[in-house]
């Protein structure tokens, strides 16, 4: 398969700004277009300099950029490009909310933010980029699952509070955001619900607590990441969190400041299963992955037997399938969910 990075006279000012799927294209010595293969994907891909057809086309940079530069232009006559050579070019949205940008024939927009029910079929959910931590904090690979108990441990470790004023500060950024784009456009009326996630997690949290068909552990943190600064605190907390994780058997997922959870693609790092809320979200590759063999699904509207639906769940599982799920999730993310991965899933496509 053939992998065409477009427009690499872009200037590029820090490689964290690249779409994930290219970063492996990318070197300190600029892209490596020439018939050289990256290590990691050598045996599957070739670079090539221009467009060609049944090619797998890469944007380097994000949506968000092209347009916020002027140069949606380049858009266009890629699209062109595209529809002549009977190919798709791919690129991604950054940003926590769901800016909904022009759509092309021929472009394939992945987002972690937006509303599925407000997007079309040229916007698809894509993953949050993580190192392995699980590998780097606990010097393993594999994972050793939980054995089935019989009250299933619910965890969290996060930014979670009743009080009214993070509330009322989290729905004034919905607001400003809203403002923002009522102003840019005051006829597409596509705007921001307002969502204040540190309560919402509270409540959820609290749903548990009452219960008693689970176990609970949870850390709840008045701030992100506990208000960390410095080094040693930012260490500190980072481990407490992915503690908090590796004791659990089940963790909350449920979106954050944008409609997505970054905690959900941590929890499978670790061999875990999430819980997960679903608000709207975007999951991806939903036509390749079976998501609901992976996590406890939560529909929001549900929310308030969220308890009663996890006690049912690990009730319906055998000692031995909750242990291959643990294992399966893990494998999720480490094989499926990595770039290569993706790049075979979108060339299955092809």
């Amino acid at each position: 398969m053939k992998i065409c990075i477009s427009h690499i006279f872009l200037p590029i000012s820090d490689k964290r700004l690249l779409f994930i799927l290219a970063r492996p294209f990318y070197s300190d010595s600029g892209w490596l277009i020439s018939s050289k293969k990256n290590d990691e994907i050598k045996d599957k891909y070739t670079i090539v300099k221009n467009v060609e057809p049944n090619s797998i086309v890469l944007l380097p940079l994000s949506i968000n950029y092209y347009y916020n530069t002027n140069n949606k232009h380049l858009l266009e006559k890629l699209n062109v490009i595209c529809q002549e050579n009977n190919c798709k070019a791919y690129g991604y949205i950054s940003g926590d909310f769901g800016i909904k940008f022009p759509e092309f024939s021929n472009i394939i927009y992945f987002r972690q933010g937006g509303f599925k029910s407000q997007l079309s079929d040229k916007d698809k959910g894509f993953i949050v980029g993580l190192s392995d931590h699980f590998q780097r904090l606990y010097q393993k690979e594999t994972i050793s699952p939980s054995i089935k108990k019989e009250l299933p441990i619910i965890g969290f470790c996060g930014h979670a509070t009743l009080s009214s004023i993070k509330k009322a500060k989290e729905i004034t950024k919905c607001l400003i955001e809203n403002g923002k784009r009522f102003i840019k456009n005051p006829f597409k009326k596509v705007y921001e619900p307002l969502f204040a996630s540190a309560y919402e997690r509270a409540k959820l949290l609290n749903y548990f607590e009452q219960s008693n068909q689970v176990k609970t552990n949870f850390i709840y943190r008045e701030n992100y990441r506990g208000g960390a600064i410095t080094e040693g605190q930012r260490i500190t907390t980072t481990l407490e969190y992915y503690d908090n994780i590796l004791d659990s058997d089940y963790v909350l997922c449920i979106r954050g400041a944008g409609n997505f959870s970054v905690r959900f693609y941590e929890t499978l790092m670790m061999g875990k299963i999430p819980i997960f809320v679903n608000t709207d979200c975007l999951l991806p590759f939903e036509d390749v992955i079976n998501w609901k063999k992976h996590v406890v699904w939560i529909e929001w509207k549900d929310r308030g037997n969220v308890a009663q639906i996890v006690a049912d769940f690990h009730s319906s599982l055998s000692a031995d399938e909750f242990v291959h799920l643990q294992i399966n999730n893990r494998k999720l993310w480490k094989e499926t969910l990595s770039v290569k991965g993706i790049l075979e899933m979108i060339s299955n496509d092809i």
